[in-house]
Order: C-alpha cells, then sequence, then structure tokens
C-alpha cells in the first residue's frame, strides 16, 4: 500500500525522485460527453460557470480515477481576455478562436502587458474554480491548470498564417507579440498557482516543428520557455503536438519539469535525449486508440508506454469529447496491473 497521496506522488515525480508506480492522469483536456452527462454540468456553460468547470474537471478524477484533476477545456481563456472573438462551441465542440484582434500583414504596436488582463473574461472563473476545486479535493489531488503557451497566443492574435509569415519575414515584429504573450502567460499562471494550482502546463500547439523551423525555434522561442520556466511559482510543464523530435535538444534545456508528447514522438527516443533532464508525460493517442480504439487496445498501449518508460501515463493529447469513459478506465487498469 502507498503511503504518497495523489499530489505528492505527481510533484514527487516531476521533481526526479523515485516513486512507486507512475501517475495516471490528463495533462491537457478532460471534459467528455460521458462525464458531461454524468455530472449534468455540459459544456458550452461549463466553460463560463466556475462550479461547473470545476465538477465537471473533478469527476475525471471521480469517475476515471485520473490522479489530478485539470482545467479548463480549451486553449481560449487568455485569448478571450486579451481581445479575441471567441466562438463558444457545444456540447462536442470546444470553443475556439474565430476573430483576431491584431490581424494584418505586418506586426503593429501591441504595446505593453498589464494585469488588468486578469479581471477580464474568464479568467476570475478560472480561479474561483481552482479554489472549489481545492476546497473539493482538500489538497490531496493535484490541480493542473494550463493555458495557451507564446506562440499559440500570438497565432490567435493575429491568425496562424500570418505568424508563419513572421516568422521568416519579420522576426523584430514578432518577437514583441511573443513577449506580449509570455507576460500576460506568466501572470495568469502565477495567478492560479495563487489561488492553489499545483502544476501549469504550457500548451503551445502551434510552436510545433511541423509549423515552425527548428532553428527559428531554437533562437526565437526558446528565449521565451526559459523566461516562463524561471518565473512561475510552481511545477511546469510543456506540451507541444506532433511530431517533436527534432526540437527535443532545445528542450531538454528549458528547465520545464515535464514534457508532455503525442504519440508521434517516441517516448524511449525522447528520454535519450532528454535524460533525467525533463519527465516524459504521455503519450497514449487521444484519437487513434482512446476515442476510436477498444478496451484492450488502450490497455496494451498503456503498458508498451510504461516499458518504453513514460514518467507519467497520460493522454498524448487533450480527450476528444466522444472519448468513451472505458477506454480511460484501460489506462487506469493497465498501470495497476503492471505494477502487481
Amino acid at each position: 500500500m502507498s503511503n504518497y497521496t495523489l499530489k505528492e506522488r505527481l510533484l514527487k515525480t516531476l521533481e526526479g525522485e523515485e516513486v512507486d508506480r507512475v501517475p495516471v492522469l490528463a495533462v491537457t483536456q478532460t471534459g467528455t460527453k460521458d462525464l458531461m452527462n454524468l455530472t449534468h454540468y455540459y459544456w458550452p456553460e461549463a466553460h463560463w460557470n466556475a462550479n461547473a468547470l470545476a465538477q465537471l474537471a473533478i469527476s475525471a478524477h471521480k469517475e476515471i480515477g485520473f490522479e489530478a484533476v485539470r482545467i479548463p477545456y480549451c486553449l481560449t481563456v487568455l485569448l478571450e481576455a486579451m481581445g479575441c472573438e471567441i466562438e463558444i462551441g457545444d456540447v462536442t465542440r470546444q470553443t475556439s478562436v474565430r476573430g483576431h484582434p491584431y490581424n494584418s500583414r505586418k506586426p503593429i504596436p501591441i504595446g505593453e502587458f498589464s494585469k488588468e488582463i486578469l479581471k477580464k473574461g474568464r479568467i476570475p472563473t478560472m480561479i474561483q474554480a481552482i479554489k472549489i476545486i481545492k476546497e473539493t479535493t482538500r489538497d490531496k489531488v493535484p490541480i493542473i491548470a494550463g493555458a495557451e503557451g507564446p506562440v499559440t497566443i500570438a497565432s490567435g492574435l493575429v491568425e496562424v498564417t500570418t505568424l508563419m509569415r513572421w516568422f521568416i519575414r519579420e522576426k523584430e515584429g514578432l518577437s514583441q507579440y511573443l513577449k506580449y504573450g509570455t507576460d500576460a502567460m506568466i501572470a495568469y499562471a502565477n495567478a492560479l498557482f495563487d489561488a492553489g494550482a499545483d502544476v501549469f502546463a504550457v500548451l503551445d500547439p502551434v510552436a510545433s516543428p511541423e509549423l515552425i523551423n527548428p532553428k527559428d525555434f531554437n533562437e526565437i522561442v526558446m528565449p521565451f520557455y526559459h523566461e516562463i520556466s524561471e518565473k512561475l511559482k510552481g511545477h511546469t510543464i510543456l506540451h507541444i503536438c506532433g511530431e517533436i523530435s527534432r526540437i527535443l535538444p532545445y528542450i531538454k534545456e528549458s528547465e520545464f519539469l515535464g514534457l508532455s508528447i503525442e504519440e508521434k514522438t517516441d517516448i524511449k527516443e525522447a528520454k535519450d535525449v532528454l535524460g533525467d533532464k525533463i519527465k516524459i508525460i504521455g503519450n497514449i493517442s487521444s484519437s487513434s486508440t482512446l476515442l476510436n480504439g477498444t478496451y484492450d487496445e488502450v490497455y496494451q498501449e498503456c503498458i508498451t508506454a510504461i516499458k518504453k518508460g513514460t514518467d507519467v501515463l497520460a493522454p498524448g493529447c487533450g480527450l476528444a469529447p466522444m472519448t468513451p469513459i472505458k477506454n480511460c478506465i484501460a489506462m487506469i487498469n493497465a498501470r495497476n496491473d503492471y505494477y502487481k
């Protein structure tokens, strides 16, 4: 019988200490229709109502057995507060950005970040939801908060294809937007740490080498990652989508404690590059296996991930809303059986 609380096990894992078994959880979104039906807290209301947001998140721990509570369910909370127009979605569609406040062919001055942003949009709702979760779980279950990383923030402010052009032709102006997003994300993350979050996941899918040249990633993006890892008040995780082996040597020096990877990036290869500097989180396929596979397929993929050395067993990306609960439970059972 373990003497660790779920919170202790995760934090010790991220800190590089030896624990009895790998944690099983999600550092990306966990809201599914099955959980909505069980709790009667549904999207889109659960994006805007603090209690609904908290209770739906807690259900992933109670009903599935995930060993953390993770909020929110989208990558738009910061961007909405920064002036982006938001499509609210529905029960099976996450909120998304549909309007870009600074969308111009060339960078225009964006000004300096102001902490007044923390009073806007859903940010106060997120802070209140963290407090509700903390009180409900009595500080024994880790709370993971997540938000858009600086490249993804910039892509929301100006639109992805415009941003890609800026990486080639407007690097100086681009840096202003990355700095603005970095400052906003740091202030937001630390406000959530102050409210009770234990871990913060920086989700930066647009920073993938499938979109950005690795050389530009190292020269332009990495300095902002260093600033984030230095200034955040708690445990930090980075998530980048896609096959990211080409940028692993750079991420190794980022000072993030954990790296969340999709199935496109091999766990063993990542561990060979990263060594003991960053813990690997993942990488069970959210689409191929958890959404569309069978219980047995999820189970076997989890056993393989543990054997390859994942430090935290987790979906490789956000759960699709129609993911069956039984497939998520297969993750818990696979981990438990592995350590019998």
